[in-house]
């Protein structure tokens, strides 16, 4: 499900590319999992590059839910993961990446389509940024987040 990446920007961005794999072994650990299962803790990812870490994340977050999932609960999870990264394409397609993800594993969850796309995608603006964490972090301070 999350096999997005753009390869070839690493030397001129110093960016770096986390597969799949590494990503769901790394958010898995036991200090992040009673974050996942809660659908409203936030989590921000002040480097989210194409959305690897927040796609994860949130697939993760459905899944502790099952029980009661809606699409009310999904656009819930979504609403709870913030990113930054300071390149606007790696933003672009974060943003598409989450969209695509919160439909097809509530798809996969449901067995149902998911409808509130034109919901997801204003979540995803508003959440998803471009910019300098480092810049930005003092205005968030106010916010509960747990750092990834």
């Amino acid at each position: 499900m999350m096999t997005y990446a753009t390869r070839g920007k690493e030397k001129s961005h110093a960016e770096v590319f986390t597969p799949a794999g590494i990503v769901f072994d790394m958010i898995l650990q036991d200090g992040l999992r009673p974050v996942l299962m809660d659908v409203q803790k936030t989590i921000l990812d002040p480097a989210t590059g194409e959305g690897q870490f927040p796609c994860a994340e949130l697939v993760w977050k459905m899944f502790y839910n099952l029980d009661d999932l809606d699409e009310d609960k999904a656009l819930i999870a979504l609403d709870s993961l913030y990113g930054i990264d300071i390149q606007a394409a790696s933003v672009a397609k974060a943003r598409e990446h989450l969209l695509l993800t919160i439909s097809d594993a509530y798809k996969f969850f449901t067995g149902k389509e998911f409808t509130c796309t034109d919901e997801a995608r204003a979540i995803v603006e508003e959440r998803i940024i471009i910019g300098d964490f480092l810049k930005l972090a003092k205005e968030w301070t106010n916010l509960q987040l747990s750092l990834f």
